[in-house]
């Protein structure tokens, strides 16, 4: 059997470069990475418009006749991908060995100088248009090339060497003993004085702020003009920093705050509760910087242990992310002590917000590009728009803006070889462990933005007290309801006594300002009225939201039930017919208990109204053990025992039912599934009740506790948090159902404290009486 060869048209250079390689700032780019590949510490770009000419000089290890032949002039060598470390232990940004021709897409001649130290100086010359040739296959193409016995820098145009002198403070970026200059002519594109911006633009964010100190962009934007060197400054004004690195299976997070005036925090802030648990005391916020570490689980809030395995998957990486208000009121500044912000903040932040990904220290473009659709490639906005609360919301749920936002993500094909270049070099495919990697990126920042939202809140709630705006509230309400009830009294009065209205226009003056107060305590009683409506709507939506966390937790239960519905008259029958007394009690005994079930589950899912009434006052013991009494049936079925003790007591408070049955039932729908989850034996739920200044409810469970997946346990509590995953580690819980409890107990200011959460969990609940 013969064989027959590939061949390569000549044409095919012209897919790789101009066809491949669409826009000329990705063109310069790809060659500015060849220097940096080449260990230069000075790339110089000319643009040398009036010539017709771009010249990109570096002072790197330049290449030898065997280097050009085996390896620039090898289409898809693989040289950088066996041999991925520099000299100076740089990875090296390229490995698919197409990066050359972009000369190609920047002009049709390309000239090239290069110096290595074992040989002499190389003069290489390309004509790229000889490709364009029909009937040639590339090897029938030929490039120039000499021996060259002059130095390297006496081929370098006189005004870069000018300029060079001029501009550069480091020795090592003047060392031109080696390197390598490319002349590119006969330009394809025509350069304004936009285009060259745009470009520059692209370098500015091209290298990492932390390289910039071995390796240095330096432009020259005609000849006319100095150069200067193309910057990428991290801003040292900043509300919040994250340095977070995942190393040895772990996330080694670093959180700098420095929005808050230290100085300006009244000592009595940090002898509230909240402000007296780590890291929110007064020592905490004078330490530079906190330092948190994070198990897999820990961070992603799951023990999937495919999914953790894939994290860990994702290898090294670093991860760095500033967080800047960029407008404050006054009065924020004085309520929140809030420091001082710069004009600059702005301009800083326009021109580096965004989050933007480097791999092996050079950019990797769409992502962070505010020309692009891959801008906010985090979905951050779209995360706040779907939820926009304030920062000092009480549901600690407030995201951050993605306008306000700088952030450096580092990666490199090296340690992170399951995140791929797609062969364009135009972003990452979005593959499995892409998405991933974003999932993580989002909750390593969600640890800055529930920082600042449980300061705010709480420094909310300190303001509050110290202003005594529910108590300016509350005497309004009082004023509001006595003018009006003067009001009614003497109009009752005139109606019976005509005399009193004598003297009119004596009183006018007076009448017209009563008029006006009254109008206000008007307004003021039915803005009352209002946000008692939204309250008692409130609360029948937390009735209707825990009635279905209910029905999901005993879903299983209720399809038992109905199977045996179909044939459960038949079954009864058959039974009473063949006299089978025994198999007789015991079915219908399963059906009492079935009955019972249902009876519950339907009792408390239409136990609920819309109640607009005042609260009455209600036996605080009562109310628990009539919900307790409510649920109980359902419980038996799932062989749970629940049991209540109390001090013999009995105290009154003015209360809504229905409140207490939020709290009581989404504790027990929680013991449920932690029953079922770890499959419990002995299911046990206790609960103490006792008064003494204040009444406590406490409730235990010997059920599995709180997931290991939360390093604070109280994070059960917010909006959304859960530890219901389905096999590949995706939430399915709703994180409602101990949000439910803690809103319920905060409208009635109620206090509470975890008391355990390992091999059971536990809770005391304390009520002002």
């Amino acid at each position: 059997m013969g064989k027959m060869k590939y061949k390569i048209s000549s044409r095919a250079t012209i897919l790789l470069g101009r066809e491949s390689v669409s826009k000329v700032d990705s063109a310069i780019i790809e060659l500015v990475k060849n220097t940096y590949d080449a260990d230069a510490e000075l790339c110089y770009i000319f643009f040398d418009i009036d010539n017709d000419s771009i010249y990109i000089l570096d002072n790197g290890v330049g290449m030898t006749k065997r280097i050009i032949e085996n390896h620039w002039m090898m289409i898809g060598t693989d040289n950088k991908r066996e041999e991925y470390k520099s000299s100076k232990s740089r990875i090296k940004s390229g490995e698919k060995g197409i990066g050359r021709f972009a000369l190609d897409r920047l002009g049709s001649i390309c000239e090239m100088f290069t110096k290595n130290e074992e040989e002499q100086l190389i003069i290489w010359k390309n004509d790229w248009s000889m490709f364009e040739q029909s009937g040639l296959t590339i090897d029938q193409i030929e490039a120039d090339f000499e021996y060259d016995s002059r130095l390297f820098i006496e081929i370098i145009p006189e005004s870069i060497l000018d300029n060079i002198e001029h501009t550069l403070d480091s020795p090592n970026t003047k060392d031109l003993k080696t390197g390598t200059l490319l002349k590119i002519s006969d330009l394809r594109d025509e350069w304004t004085s936009k285009s060259i911006n745009n470009v520059l633009d692209s370098l500015g964010y091209l290298i990492p702020p932390s390289e910039q100190k071995d390796y240095i962009i330096c432009v020259q934007e005609n000849v006319s003009s100095p150069a200067y060197i193309i910057e990428n400054k991290i801003s040292e004004e900043y509300d919040y920093r994250i340095c977070a690195e995942f190393i040895d299976n772990k996330f080694k997070i670093h959180l700098n705050r420095n929005e808050f005036d230290i100085n300006r925090m009244p000592k009595d802030l940090f002898e509230m509760e909240e402000f007296k648990l780590a890291p929110y005391t007064l020592e905490d916020f004078k330490q530079k910087s906190l330092n948190y570490e994070y198990e897999v689980s820990e961070l992603m809030q799951t023990n999937n242990e495919e999914y953790i395995h894939k994290v860990k998957e994702l290898g090294k990486f670093k991860f760095d992310f500033t967080f800047m208000k960029l407008t404050m009121k006054e009065a924020d500044k004085n309520n929140y002590f809030y420091k001082a912000i710069s004009k600059n903040r702005n301009e800083w932040m326009r021109l580096h917000n965004g989050v933007k990904i480097y791999r092996d220290n050079f950019l990797v473009r769409p992502y962070g590009d505010p020309n692009s659709n891959s801008f906010d490639w985090l979905g951050i906005d779209a995360k706040k728009t779907g939820n926009p609360t304030s920062v000092s919301h009480y549901s600690g749920t407030w995201g951050v803006a993605h306008r306000q936002v700088q952030g450096t993500l580092h990666i490199s094909r090296v340690e992170n070889y399951n995140i791929i270049d797609k062969s364009s070099r135009e972003g990452l495919i979005e593959n499995e462990y892409f998405n991933i990697l974003k999932d993580v990126i989002k909750k390593i920042i969600s640890i800055f933005e529930n920082d600042r939202a449980y300061i705010a809140r709480y420094i909310k709630k300190y303001n509050n007290m110290v202003n005594e705006k529910e108590i300016a509230k509350i005497e309004g309400s009082k004023i509001a309801k006595e003018i009006i009830d003067d009001q009614k009294k003497s109009n009752e009065k005139n109606s019976k006594d005509p005399l009193q209205n004598k003297n009119l226009n004596i009183v006018a003056d007076e009448q017209n300002n009563n008029q006006r107060v009254e109008k206000l305590a008007k307004a003021v009683t039915y803005f009352k009225e209002e946000r008692e409506e939204l309250i008692s709507e409130n609360k029948l939506l937390r009735r209707l939201a825990t009635n279905g966390l209910m029905t999901s937790s005993i879903v299983h239960d209720l399809k038992s039930i109905k199977a045996t519905f179909i044939n459960r008259v038949d079954s009864i029958e058959y039974l009473m017919e063949n006299n089978e007394q025994d198999l007789l009690k015991r079915s219908l005994e399963d059906l009492r208990n079935s009955d019972e079930f249902l009876k519950a589950w339907i009792t408390i899912s239409t136990h609920q109204k819309n109640d607009k009434r005042k609260r009455p006052k209600q036996n605080l013991y009562e109310a628990v053990k009539s919900s307790v009494n409510l649920i109980s049936s359902i419980l038996k079925q799932k062989n749970i025992a629940i049991n209540v003790n109390d001090d013999g007591k009995e105290t009154l408070k003015k209360i809504y039912i229905s409140d207490f049955e939020s709290i009581l039932y989404n504790l027990i729908i929680n013991s449920v599934e932690s029953f079922e989850r770890n499959k419990v034996g002995n299911r046990n739920i206790d609960i103490t009740l006792s008064t003494d200044k204040e009444f406590v409810i406490h409730y235990e469970d010997n059920g599995s506790g709180i997931s290991t997946i939360f390093k604070n346990p109280y994070d059960i509590f917010k909006y959304g948090v859960t530890s219901k995953l389905d096999k590949d580690g995706i939430p399915i819980g709703t994180g409602l159902g101990m949000y439910i409890v803690e809103s319920t107990l905060r409208e009635y200011d109620a206090k509470y404290k975890i008391t355990k959460s390992q091999s059971g969990f536990g809770i005391e609940i304390t009520f002002s009486i």
